[in-house]
């Protein structure tokens, strides 16, 4: 069950949400996203002698190919079972459970941090890139990942199918598209003292070879679990079964293109705080 009390944050109920399938999501959902891992990989010269932290660092399939390259890797997440995992993933790294709004490192401590598809889901993004820049060496750098144009999107497909399903959300909340739009996260990073800053798309397929596969993946998210928990799980899997209809494949698999948007950017001098 979710957290209950005053003592529940945000972080808190979502990293319960999180934690309740995370076998699947890391099985079957979070190796989807290698490419996107790989193109940060790429674009930020990860390597041999570089500290990488990775804010929302799931099952660390990540934190797993930068250590590859060579880094030294630190992650933090509000979901301890994923946690949990990327620990075993990767034995020699730090994984922390927590909320990336309040990082507990000291500042200057990573030559490169990393965010995907995390910063867009916090009520304070803006906290969370000065919470970056202080924990970031001067000239290192920064590169996050939202999600791209709706139009070229195709899982939207799942998060319309689910939200009937679940409760409305808390006033002053925002959409899963909100920095998405050209402006939003150059303007929240130019604001918490980025510089060079730099944007562009890049596209991910997810690919499943069949009904049972789609479904353990996509029932494994954290808007899934609380749709099952509200709805029932079965009134959830028939939703996404018929939204997922039209991207299912001759083999009877399924194919989605999905679009995201990356920021990439440097920190020139010590960190600053921000409020949002």
């Amino acid at each position: 069950m979710a957290p209950a009390g005053d003592r529940a944050t945000p972080a808190m109920i979502q990293g319960e949400l999180w934690s309740a399938r995370a076998r699947d999501w890391a099985e079957f959902q979070e190796p989807q996203h290698r490419p996107k891992y790989e193109d940060g990989i790429r674009r930020t010269r990860i390597g041999p002698g570089r500290s990488v932290l990775d804010l929302g660092c799931g099952a660390g399939v990540f934190c797993r190919l930068a250590a590859d390259a060579g880094a030294s890797v630190t992650g933090i997440d509000a979901a301890p079972a994923l946690v949990e995992i990327a620990r075993e993933r990767v034995p020699d790294g730090r994984f922390d459970v927590g909320d990336i709004q309040t990082l507990p490192y000291e500042d200057r401590s990573f030559d490169v941090v990393t965010a995907f598809n995390s910063l867009q889901f916090v009520r304070g993004p803006l906290v969370v890139l000065a919470e970056a820049r202080r924990v970031t060496r001067p000239q290192g750098n920064i590169y996050i990942l939202v999600w791209g144009r709706e139009q070229h999107t195709e899982l939207l497909a799942v998060m319309k199918a689910l939200h009937p399903l679940v409760p409305p959300r808390p006033a002053g909340s925002s959409g899963p598209f909100a920095l998405s739009p050209p402006g939003a996260l150059e303007d929240l990073a130019a604001r918490s003292g980025w510089t060079q800053i730099q944007t562009g798309y890049v596209e991910l397929p997810y690919e499943y070879p069949d009904q049972a596969t789609m479904l353990r993946a996509q029932c494994s998210s954290a808007p899934a679990v609380l749709a099952a928990r509200t709805s029932g799980e079965a009134t959830v899997e028939h939703a996404i079964t018929s939204a997922l209809a039209p991207y299912r494949t001759a083999s009877g698999g399924y194919r989605l293109k999905t679009e995201y948007r990356y920021l990439t950017a440097t920190a020139q001098t010590a960190g600053i705080s921000a409020q949002n």
